[in-house]
């Protein structure tokens, strides 16, 4: 049996301990597991890249970020460095380094990846407050949306990470996690905290054109605790747009006609606190992570709509808030039946 190896990053308690590993079957949508994989407290965000796992980590009362290579059965740690004060919220890699998020801290980490291990690169301070959540590249510009100052701060690479201007929100937006498509021509922002759905025509270099606001909740609905969108994520073949809401448990799917959005789903999480998600290489699953109640879900995916249809399978995932999946699958032996 062929299955993919997944792993969830999760907020240190009393029911997790760090990286947890699952199998996903893609024919049919069954997730079996997780179990532990590696001990990192408060490991939150993760990213992976050509096998290489990187994690934010908390170890004897120090914060910083830590490499494993996923290509053995067991986890093997290939560096790690404490260079933050708290756990990072956001993590994401290339071949030469990689970028944390301190949402609290109010900073950028830049870390190398070296031979023997990882070394500190650069420190971008963001602000005290700026909320930090995400890192992404246009080009050879780093965007950093920063939630509670209601900017995306613009960063060129070529001038040794100086600053390059901003993209500029109304007060209360809190723009949070953003995805471009492939061409690197549509640049798409969820706000966490007016729940709106930003779509920006990107230029060369840090410029960005407005095309579109759209809200994501029925007006006049109220939640309580009120309701905050999460995650964002385009499908392989840039027709659908899925977004996550917290609160109001929902996932949104649109469908994209160039620089037109057109919602046409919104349907149940499949738990409590839908923080992040992904889609399958093959656009047949999305896999959920729902951090209170209902735990790691799949729901298939329609191929012609793109709508969530049924929800294929559930497993426990106690505090878990990020999940990403190998695209490589690999072979399992079905236990004997009893």
């Amino acid at each position: 049996m062929q299955v993919q190896n997944g792993y969830l990053g999760t907020y240190f308690s009393a029911q997790s301990d760090g990286i947890y590993r699952f199998q996903f079957d893609s024919d049919t949508g069954i997730i079996t597991g997780p179990e532990l994989y590696y001990t990192a407290p408060d490991s939150k965000y993760l990213s992976l890249h050509h096998g290489q796992l990187a994690s934010p980590i908390v170890k004897d009362g120090k914060a910083g970020v830590c490499l494993i290579d996923t290509a053995g059965e067991r986890p093997r740690l290939t560096g790690e460095l404490f260079e933050e004060t708290g756990s990072a919220c956001y993590v994401t890699q290339d071949d030469a380094f990689i970028y944390t998020a301190n949402y609290h801290e109010g900073s950028i980490l830049i870390y190398r990846k070296e031979p023997g291990g990882i070394t500190l690169y650069k420190r971008i301070e963001t602000g005290y407050k700026a909320g930090c959540h995400q890192i992404l590249f246009h080009g050879r510009i780093m965007m950093v949306p920063c939630l509670l100052c209601d900017r995306v701060l613009l960063f060129d690479m070529d001038r040794d990470f100086a600053e390059a201007g901003s993209i500029t929100f109304p007060k209360g937006t809190g723009p949070r996690h953003g995805v471009f498509d492939q061409a690197h021509k549509r640049f798409f922002l969820v706000s966490e905290l007016s729940n709106e759905l930003f779509l920006y025509e990107a230029g060369d270099g840090p410029h960005f054109t407005l095309k579109s606001v759209q809200k994501l909740l029925p007006e006049g609905r109220v939640w309580s605790p009120a309701a905050i969108s999460a995650a964002i994520r385009l499908s392989p073949d840039e027709r659908f747009l899925y977004l996550s809401t917290r609160h109001a448990d929902l996932i949104t799917v649109c469908r994209l006609h160039g620089f037109e959005v057109e919602m046409i789903q919104q349907t149940e999480s499949g738990g409590s606190y839908p923080r992040d998600f992904i889609i399958t290489g093959d656009s047949k699953f999305l896999l959920a992570v729902n951090r209170y109640e209902g735990g790691l879900v799949s729901f298939r995916l329609d191929p012609d709509t793109g709508m969530l249809t049924e929800l294929c399978s559930r497993v426990p995932a106690p505090e878990a808030v990020s999940v990403v999946l190998a695209p490589e699958a690999v072979s399992v032996v079905p236990a004997p039946p009893v």
